[in-house]
């Protein structure tokens, strides 16, 4: 039985190795960046409109953090991709993508079908709010390597060679 978490910022793969790595070992997958969306669906803002309000308003960050810690709590066998879930779930493996900036951009970009540059303000812009928030919320102000179990550069490998990579070091 394993607790695997996945950290990285937007556009280092977290999602989509995730969910292949959970597939793969027949696990759950969790997505904290899904269910913040969904949060800011149902109330009725833009992803950016709803990262201002969490700013001012702390009870969606804790919301989203209660969940991800209860259900690290709760269960075995499954993936959470969050930038937190390493911490609300210390007994986890932890894994942290990450890439260069510029790599990042242009997968948000991609993904999210905006040009570079929209994806560029947008990723700095949330980049820096989420930073505010942890500093304030929770005293974290650095993701150095040292508190990850591994840290793989995504930028020049495909997404399967980092699953084949997380699967080496995890342990069933």
């Amino acid at each position: 039985m394993a607790k695997i978490t996945i950290f990285g910022l937007a556009g280092t793969g977290t999602s989509s190795v995730g969910k292949i790595l959970a597939a793969k070992l027949g696990y759950t997958f969790l997505s904290s960046g899904m269910l913040f969306r969904k949060m800011a669906q149902e109330n009725d803002m833009s992803l950016q409109d709803f990262e201002k309000l969490t700013n001012q308003d702390p009870q969606y960050d804790k919301k989203l953090d209660r969940e991800i810690k209860n259900f690290g709590e709760k269960n075995d066998n499954f993936v959470v991709e969050s930038r937190l879930a390493w911490h609300f779930i210390p007994d986890s493996i932890k894994i942290k993508l990450e890439c260069d900036f510029e790599t990042r951009v242009k997968r948000v970009a991609a993904r999210d079908k905006i040009s570079f540059e929209e994806a560029r303000e947008h990723t700095e812009f949330r980049e820096k709010m989420i930073a505010e928030r942890y500093r304030k919320y929770y005293g974290i102000t650095d993701f150095t390597d040292e508190k990850f179990d591994l840290v793989i550069d995504t930028a020049n490998i495909d997404v399967e060679a980092v699953v084949g990579k997380i699967e080496k070091v995890v342990v069933i």
